[in-house]
């Protein structure tokens, strides 16, 4: 991190204390001969950048934290900035809800930075992580935040001009807070939707909506009801007969809203459940180009709408759905994908190619709020680090219109302290030698290639005819020169060295143990103990990262996924040993033939999302 020494002069009370946490963790320091800076609040942003100091008008506090992380770049020469920014609110949303409840450090870190790129709102998302005095079983052994650890952080925020918003969900994702026997069984529809109607429902929001109230300082919230995709098919049908998923949105929506009111807050909700009304597939991208007038007359004046998309490249697709969001509600927000939900790797190229064109009709349209998503589906297995990258992004194309890699890499630094290089090149992860996407969704080779199972490997007639061990080889090698002052990108960055390592070996095995006959047992046997050993490492690794950036609950199940691998690994051991000995002519589950999985005829690949579905045909 590069350490710049400053003496600020006449800066405003509210600067104050987040200047002082810029000082304590940033790479600041205070001192005589330091670089003068100045600040006051204006009418417009502005930076003068030159020898007698830093000079800085802000409309916002973030905007100064901006400024400051000019400080930090590698070219002091004198600058002007007067470009405003793009947006009125851009931030980030932080799924604290798939099992990684980050850390209240973590929490903070990224605060800064985020101050540091001028990003003014955070979401956090928090299906059951958040405490209800009067639910226990609401967050058990999930590592809940306290309201008192949610009055920290949003205090936090607002010392770095960023509001915190809660995001909630008021109807469907909640089978976690649903599933446990002692919960009321009166309150469930289908395993993860509430119950429609039922009173008992609108006591436990009202509950919710009390304790957000009591921790967030902000009026505005996220109520979800998104992907409700069995709503009114469960326990509902059975109790009150059919009735269509829009009528009983509306009506629930209507009880909500009455609650969220009651408690003096402004709501907000994902969109899909609209556009999913006259969808002819049920889907969220094919409505109908003039949405017909029930779905209209469903929607509310008094909730907002988020619009999220985290797929699309061709900017007609955002043309053609921002105007259809428009006939709902003009004001809505958008919100793009970091594309952190695929794996242990993130995906920066696919961050690129849908949010360069997503922010451009943004800024087309008119729209005043954006957000960046950062999802953790199937186990959070990639840190919410990994979100900086395109965080960086979303600040650039608001305050330069620069999203070049080179640019980015330059803020990046200045606002990280850490390598851009590094976190562009998690795409070499998934992005290898011989595969070609389907559609518009990502390969995860990395996800898929880690958790195949060595003695059944449902891919192997995906992948015929390719190699990887040599580009995992040199991945990882490339990965041993990223280091950082920072235990948690440190840690972070060993992970990705060690997760190089353990690919390389599995590709490695992949590749030959299929043709395994007792002449050449022995160095399989070898190979098997070498990937078990590795497996431990990279657990290991990824140990010390999680214990780093967030809670410890939540951990159990990756060390289960790689404990799982390793002892598949000593089961193939001893299986090549049992071929050595002369015990078994052939390994059967290696030998039988195997047929494409995630490959269209032409060879095209899917990715492959969930851990069950990558290692075995059987249910788990």
């Amino acid at each position: 991190m590069k350490h710049i020494a400053v003496f600020p002069r006449e800066l405003p009370e509210e600067l104050t204390a987040g200047f002082a946490e810029m000082v304590s963790h940033e790479g600041f320091t205070i001192a005589p001969d330091g670089i003068p800076v100045t600040a006051c609040k204006g009418e417009t942003y502005s930076v003068r950048r030159s020898a007698d100091g830093l000079a800085v008008s802000y409309q916002t506090p973030v905007q100064f934290f901006r400024a400051l992380s000019y400080l930090k770049e590698g070219d002091l020469t004198p600058c002007e900035i007067d470009r405003q920014p793009v947006f009125k609110r851009n931030g980030i949303m932080l799924d604290c809800s798939r099992n990684a409840v980050p850390t209240l450090d973590t929490i903070r870190s990224i605060l800064r930075k985020m101050a540091l790129m001028g990003l003014n709102t955070a979401m956090l998302y928090t299906e059951d992580t958040y405490e209800i005095p009067t639910r226990p079983y609401f967050g058990y052994l999930r590592g809940r935040y306290s309201l008192e650890d949610i009055r920290a952080l949003d205090d936090y925020a607002a010392d770095l001009g960023i509001e915190l918003v809660p995001c909630i969900q008021t109807l469907a994702h909640l089978e976690r807070a649903l599933h446990w026997p002692q919960v009321d069984p009166d309150i469930r529809d289908t395993n993860d939707i509430m119950m429609v109607g039922e009173e008992k429902v609108y006591q436990f929001i009202d509950e919710m909506l009390d304790a957000v109230t009591k921790a967030f300082r902000t009026k505005r919230i996220h109520i979800g009801m998104d992907e409700a995709w069995s709503l009114g098919l469960g326990n509902y049908r059975f109790k009150h007969g059919f009735v269509p998923a829009p009528q009983l949105m509306k009506e629930h929506l209507a009880k909500v809203c009455e609650l969220v009111h009651k408690h003096g807050l402004e709501p907000m909700i994902w969109s899909d459940m609209y556009l999913r009304m006259c969808s002819p597939t049920g889907g969220y991208y094919d409505a109908p180009d003039v949405l017909p007038q029930d779905v209209l007359d469903a929607a509310r004046d008094d909730v907002g709408l988020v619009y999220w998309d985290y797929y699309h490249s061709d900017p007609a697709e955002y043309q053609r759905l921002m105007k259809i969001h428009e006939q709902l509600n003009p004001d809505f927000i958008f919100a793009g994908g970091l594309w952190t939900w695929t794996g242990p790797v993130p995906n920066p190229q696919k961050i690129r190619s849908t949010s360069i064109p997503a922010l451009k009709e943004c800024e087309a349209h008119g729209i005043r709020e954006v957000l960046s998503t950062a999802w953790g589906d199937n186990g959070a297995e990639a840190s919410l680090l990994t979100a900086l990258y395109g965080m960086q992004l979303y600040a650039e194309y608001d305050y330069t219109g620069r999203t070049d890699e080179e640019s980015l890499a330059e803020r990046f630094a200045a606002c990280t302290g850490e390598h851009a290089d590094a976190f562009f090149r998690m795409d070499e992860f998934n992005m290898l030698p011989g595969i070609t996407p389907h559609c518009e969704d990502p390969v995860n080779a990395s996800k898929f290639l880690l958790y195949e199972d060595p003695l059944l490997p449902l891919f192997s007639a995906d992948t015929a005819g390719l190699s990887f061990t040599d580009h995992y080889r040199a991945l990882a090698e490339s990965y041993t020169s990223y280091t950082s002052e920072d235990p948690a990108f440190e840690a972070l960055y060993r992970f990705y060295q060690s997760l190089a390592e353990l690919l390389s070996l599995k590709c490695l095995w992949r590749e030959q143990a299929a043709e395994v006959q007792r002449s050449n047992a022995a160095q399989a046997v070898q190979l098997a103990e070498k990937c078990a050993k590795s497996c431990d490492a990279c657990k290991l690794a990824w140990y010390t990262l999680w214990k780093k950036t967030n809670r410890p609950y939540g951990f159990e199940v990756i060390d289960v996924r790689l404990s799982g691998l390793k002892g598949r690994f000593e089961t193939a051991a001893r299986e090549m040993l049992a071929l050595q000995n002369g015990e078994i002519e052939s390994i059967e589950t290696l030998s039988a033939e195997k047929l494409r999985y995630i490959t269209d005829e032409e060879g095209r690949f899917n990715g492959c999302y969930a851990w069950s579905d990558c290692i075995s045909a059987c249910r788990i």
